[in-house]
């Protein structure tokens, strides 16, 4: 079967299965009473499910599973990582989506995440294991950069964990986090895909398919007015799924930062802000640009929309790129132009506060 053949069928099975997992979810979180109670730094006017993410792993899941009925070229090494990759979304999904149900301090949160973490890097630590870390990157100059054992393991754990919050704080939105994902995943879809370096990357470019298709297939009920959020469940799963997906089969780390390097530093700003006003960096509040874009008129699928539109440009960008040096310089302008962006919707949200106007 060609690869085209094979990307279609893995695409409309999984987003098929996503989108029945999602619309049987609705009425099963009002029979359960998993529902998001309307509140001051919620954007939703009436109770709604919060079942989603569990209907968007079992999709996933599903996805991945086909994926192994065809008959290409895997890795041993791929094998294992694949199967990290979906026991440890497995681990976190259900354990966020008992913090869903019930409930669990942030600092308890932290330290599951990073034991989640922690369960798909050690495997590297045995002499027979491969493990997901990241050990080596592109130099941006040249080269190869090769990070001591230690500091690797520490630098991954980093990596998915921040990814996984990333995710969690950027849904505040109906449609969000959703469509930063789709964005995330073709880019790196069309990264491993078209471009593959060294080892046949084909196998490895059916991930992100999968995880979009699970996303796209969940998006429509998503849509605003949502009918049903992720949750913490979906939103913790799709950052560490993202996280993993970059590490696998050579780092794609650039890309996801190009690609996610709104959000990223969205959340970076908000983090700084709170620590400069001496608040905890996990304390709530409507400081997030889509918030802000929000309260100054935007509606939800404007600013929806931006930030996925802004994604997908600096996502191309990157592929687009021919060198190093010019996608180190696209790096370090778009961070630049991203956190003036941020900086200015503060800027002009304190400005219609101080005068009194509405926003």
């Amino acid at each position: 079967m060609s690869h085209v053949a094979i990307v279609i069928i893995l695409f409309v099975a999984t987003a098929s299965a996503s989108a029945f997992a999602v619309w049987r979810s609705i009425p099963l979180a009002h029979k359960i009473g998993m529902i998001d109670q309307p509140g001051p730094r919620r954007v939703h006017q009436f109770p709604i499910p919060r079942l989603g993410g569990p209907g968007i792993f079992l999709a996933f899941v599903i996805g991945v599973t086909l994926s192994f009925s065809f008959d290409v070229l895997r890795f041993t090494s791929e094998i294992e990582r694949v199967a990290l990759l979906v026991a440890g979304s497995a681990i976190i999904t259900l354990v966020m989506l008992y913090d869903d149900a019930i409930g669990i301090a942030p600092l308890p949160k932290l330290l599951l995440q990073t034991g989640a973490a922690f369960l798909v890097v050690l495997p590297r630590l045995r002499g027979d294991g491969h493990g997901i870390i990241i050990e080596q990157f592109n130099n941006p100059f040249g080269g190869e950069i090769t990070l001591p054992i230690v500091v690797a393991i520490g630098f991954t754990v980093f990596w998915i964990v921040g990814m996984m919050n990333t995710m969690n704080w950027i849904d505040g939105l109906d449609g969000l986090a959703a469509t930063v994902t789709i964005v995330a995943c073709v880019v790196l879809f069309i990264h491993t895909y078209f471009w593959p370096k060294g080892d046949p990357q084909f196998t490895i470019s059916l991930l992100p398919l999968v995880l979009g298709a699970a996303v796209i297939g969940f998006l429509p009920f998503n849509w605003h007015p949502a009918k049903i959020i992720m949750g913490d469940s979906g939103a913790m799963f799709l950052g560490f799924a993202l996280a993993i997906i970059s590490i696998i089969g050579g780092a794609k780390i650039a890309t996801a930062l190009l690609a996610l390097g709104l959000p990223i530093l969205d959340v970076a700003w908000v983090i700084v802000a709170r620590l400069a006003s001496r608040n905890s960096p996990g304390r709530a509040d409507r400081g997030h640009l889509h918030h802000r874009l929000l309260d100054l008129g935007w509606s939800q699928p404007q600013v929806v929309l931006f930030v996925g539109g802004m994604s997908l440009l600096f996502g191309l960008a990157g592929l687009l790129l021919p060198s190093r040096e010019l996608k180190l310089a696209a790096i370090g302008l778009i961070g630049v132009l991203i956190l003036a962006t941020v900086a200015a919707v503060a800027l002009r949200q304190r400005e219609h506060e101080k005068n009194g106007r509405p926003i």
